[in-house]
């Protein structure tokens, strides 16, 4: 006897929908930094007034705990 799991995929795995699965020849690119500005743009001035001005150079720091680096 095969067991269930076998023959039947999980049900926490999502089936592709037609959009997941559009080839990139019929899909618009759009730049990456596109995409950027658009959700950056989402974010509100206050959250934004939260990020760290070294966010970019001491990311180890905020993210891992390691000494910061000097600016």
């Amino acid at each position: 006897m095969t067991p269930a799991h076998k023959n039947n995929p999980p049900s926490h795995h999502p089936t592709p929908r037609e959009s997941d699965t559009a080839s990139p020849a019929t899909t618009p690119q759009r730049p990456i930094w596109e995409i950027v500005v658009e959700l950056g743009a989402q974010i509100s001035e206050e959250e934004w007034a939260k990020v760290p001005d070294d966010a970019s150079i001491n990311y180890k720091h905020y993210l891992y705990g390691a000494p910061p680096k000097p600016l």
